[in-house]
């Protein structure tokens, strides 16, 4: 859609500043390609939503791994472009419950679920952990770059600071009567093994299908991260399968790892 492109082109223009991101913002956008083709969106910060280019593997991943029916958990959902393809994916059978700790952002993942008529989605303004309880969330200039200040990967420069509830997903479920996850996406920044560590029950007997994102500035950390997570991960009783890389030549280290209990019979 040329038409989109001009216009994003036009009032991302430094020369029309604030006035030219209000009227980014006041638009809804058309998801152009990927999984989330014809999708609606409000303006997001991550461009690439709007393109569909975001994390391509990852959106194939998942649409390869949903079926009609299924439950989807959107851990770290950010403004909800992943839950809006799960949602569309697994239908009025199915549901996507989308955990979220910036309340910005999950003002955008319902705004989102109402302009595309989706009501399959359930959002929480809640961050995953280990245990629960409240703890402090540092946020950044990014909408994507929030995490807990007790996070192995920090941001050098938070710009703001607030106090979140955190809940660990075996009481969460049960407290909310949420129905059981077929597939689990973790993206926490440095917080992925606190959240495995808070589902371990429902991993334990439900096994659903996991697909996690590592990453870290530090490539010795991020490959030892991403190591001994897979391994944790293996020791429930899956198999691990990477996917290709959704940032090739970035500077910072980003990968994902697709878990597939050993019963499943579906290979990427």
């Amino acid at each position: 859609m040329i038409y989109q492109k001009v216009l994003l082109k036009l009032f991302s223009s430094r020369m029309l500043g604030r006035y030219g991101q209000r009227v980014l913002q006041r638009r809804v956008w058309t998801i152009e390609g990927g999984e989330g083709a014809r999708l609606k969106i409000r303006f997001p910060q991550n461009s690439a939503y709007i393109f569909g280019s975001s994390e391509r593997p990852v959106q194939e991943a998942l649409t390869q791994q949903l079926h009609p029916g299924d439950v989807f958990y959107d851990v770290g959902a950010n403004v909800g472009f992943f839950s809006l393809i799960a949602a569309k994916r697994v239908g009025s059978a199915g549901c996507v419950y989308s955990f979220e700790p910036v309340a910005e952002n999950v003002e955008s993942i319902r705004d989102n679920a109402k302009i595309n008529q989706l009501e399959n989605i359930r959002s929480f303004e809640v961050a995953v952990g280990r245990i629960s309880g409240n703890e402090e969330l540092l946020l950044t200039e990014w909408d994507g770059g929030a995490t807990l200040s007790t996070s192995v990967v920090k941001p050098s420069e938070p710009t703001s600071r607030r106090n979140v509830r955190v809940v660990a997903l075996d009481e969460f479920i049960q407290e909310e009567r949420l129905r059981i996850p077929t597939i689990v996406k973790i993206d926490v920044e440095g917080l992925e093994f606190d959240v495995i560590q808070g589902m371990a029950r429902t991993i334990s007997k439900s096994k659903p299908v996991l697909l996690f994102e590592i990453d870290d500035g530090n490539l010795d950390s991020f490959c030892r991260r991403w190591q001994e997570l897979d391994q944790l991960i293996t020791s429930f009783g899956y198999r691990i399968l990477h996917l290709e890389e959704s940032y090739p030549g970035m500077k910072w280290n980003v990968g994902h790892s697709l878990a597939l209990p050993f019963e499943s019979p579906e290979i990427l």
